[in-house]
């Protein structure tokens, strides 16, 4: 009988076991289906960082230097380009809304003089959608380009300008 007894104070004690991991693991289900449930939390303020707004800096404040051209009322500005390695030719841009709603910007940019005098190169870039109010944002292009072409040589044009509000589809 003794042996017996070992073998129900075992099974017992594995009962025990299987029956905290089924409660727990239930419990443990639960939990989670409620946490999933429950609101996220609302993550408190920091006082020693704070993300500043989308769009919060002047077309100043990125340093790409003179403007060479305009388009759409100033909302589309184009600057000097700059020559990179390998015959790349990068023209910085800001687009800065400045109607009353958010608009998305499609833009056709020609430059003539980067490759020879007279052929220009065309090339379109975008806001990448909307655009909120009084938001500037910059963006770049590149253009194929010889190296020993001075960057005032090159004639910058912004050709066409589109904005579009939500669901128009018209120019």
């Amino acid at each position: 009988m003794p042996r017996l007894g070992r073998v129900l104070a075992g099974a017992a004690v594995a009962a025990a076991l299987v029956g905290a991991v089924v409660y727990g693991g239930i419990r443990l289900a639960d939990s989670a289906n409620h946490d999933l449930a429950a609101p996220p939390s609302t993550p408190s303020p920091s006082s020693t960082w704070l993300p500043a707004p989308y769009g919060t800096l002047s077309p100043s404040q990125y340093h790409y230097g003179e403007a060479v051209a305009r388009a759409a009322g100033r909302d589309v500005v184009a600057y000097v380009p700059q020559h990179h390695a390998h015959g790349v030719l990068t023209v910085p841009f800001t687009i800065t809304n400045h109607g009353s709603e958010p608009y998305d910007y499609e833009i056709t940019v020609t430059l003539t003089g980067a490759i020879d005098a007279g052929i220009p190169q065309s090339a379109d870039l975008s806001s990448d959608g909307m655009l909120p109010p009084n938001a500037t944002m910059s963006t770049k292009i590149n253009f194929e380009s010889r190296d020993d072409v001075p960057v005032q040589d090159i004639d910058v044009r912004i050709s066409n300008v589109e904005k579009r509000r939500v669901g128009d589809h018209s120019s």
